[in-house]
């Protein structure tokens, strides 16, 4: 017996060491005492490999996690994506800090009792910068997240353009719509009710949803955001089952209209969650690296194509409203 017990435990040592790959992160949970949400705040923190022989600080990247509790999401859902993307190389090496927030919805809540926005921004991006090896600076700091944590990119991100380079949000749920009493609450428990009154007001209040709102936020601040120079992604499934797509489509053409620039992928045959992750991830994660190590390199032939654009008088600079509104109206597919 005690033969059989040395071999299995052995071949379960042998398991873990052979699970560690040169391309394996190392996982820090972080605590936060904070007086601006519940404390203390937990945050889960991913080092890239060869994290403690680093001679100067790799970019970061803050992590908005989907519509769960958050806990241990870092680890169940995004770190195999993440270490096969820095094997790859479709992901630079960047520590990778992760709140654990709940169903925050990544603002301030309108009763005050919650300050998320302000923490993640503020203190919690602050003491992760003075305990890690990362970049200080705008140029080194992108933030991500897909479902309820894209949607949080965006509320944040448009908040706050100028504090990152980039911003990429991966199937955000948002109402597609641009006026609050177009909102569909019919359907809504009494509890979520409840929990909308919390964060948004008791009634809504108006105002402070169109400041949270990612739709009139671009409305609203369309120079802002067209002026700061926030490298931005959009992306969704044409099969997401929550309707995502409608969200999307939405903001990307108020994007167009107002000559903000921006990736959108509409991928077709994609569904929220599920195989499609695996191809992706590596598109988000390789938009986030060209923006973290861009290539300076002159391009000579989109050059010599932009100049000859422009002589032949094709080339006309970006601007608003360029396309005609579509006034026809088709027929609904039966």
């Amino acid at each position: 017996m005690r033969v059989f017990v040395v071999l299995v435990t052995l071949c379960i040592a042998a398991e873990e060491v052979s699970a560690q790959t040169p391309h394996s992160g190392k996982l820090i949970p972080v605590q936060i005492e904070t007086a601006l949400v519940p404390s203390p705040a937990a945050v889960d923190v991913l080092l890239p490999p060869g994290y403690d022989d680093l001679t100067e600080p790799v970019p970061l990247m803050i992590w908005l996690h989907g519509g769960t509790s958050g806990k241990d999401y870092l680890q169940r859902h995004l770190r195999s994506h993440v270490e096969q993307a820095w094997a790859t190389g479709d992901l630079v090496p960047c520590v990778i800090a992760a709140p654990v927030t709940g169903d925050s919805f990544y603002i301030d809540w309108h009763d005050g009792t919650n300050q998320w926005d302000t923490f993640i921004t503020g203190q919690m991006l602050s003491e992760v910068r003075e305990r890690f090896n990362v970049q200080q600076d705008r140029a080194g700091t992108v933030i991500a997240g897909s479902s309820f944590g894209g949607q949080g990119v965006l509320r944040i991100a448009f908040r706050h353009p100028d504090m990152f380079i980039a911003a990429a949000s991966m199937a955000p749920g948002f109402p597609p719509v641009l006026k609050l009493e177009d909102w569909d609450i019919s359907y809504f428990s009494d509890e979520v009710l409840a929990n909308n009154a919390r964060r948004f007001g008791e009634p809504v209040d108006p105002k402070f949803w169109r400041a949270t709102h990612p739709p009139t936020m671009v409305i609203d601040n369309a120079a802002k955001l067209r002026e700061s120079g926030l490298q931005m992604m959009i992306e969704v499934g044409d099969e997401d089952a929550n309707g995502n797509f409608r969200s999307v489509e939405l903001l990307h053409r108020l994007l167009f209209d107002a000559a903000i620039p921006h990736d959108y992928h509409l991928h077709r045959g994609a569904a929220h969650v599920g195989r499609s992750k695996d191809y992706r991830f590596p598109e988000v994660f390789r938009f986030l690296s060209r923006e973290l190590a861009p290539d300076t390199e002159p391009d000579p032939a989109a050059e010599e194509h932009r100049l000859k654009a422009i002589r032949t008088g094709r080339h006309q600079p970006r601007t608003a409203n360029e396309l005609p509104r579509t006034l026809i109206e088709f027929k609904a597919p039966e």
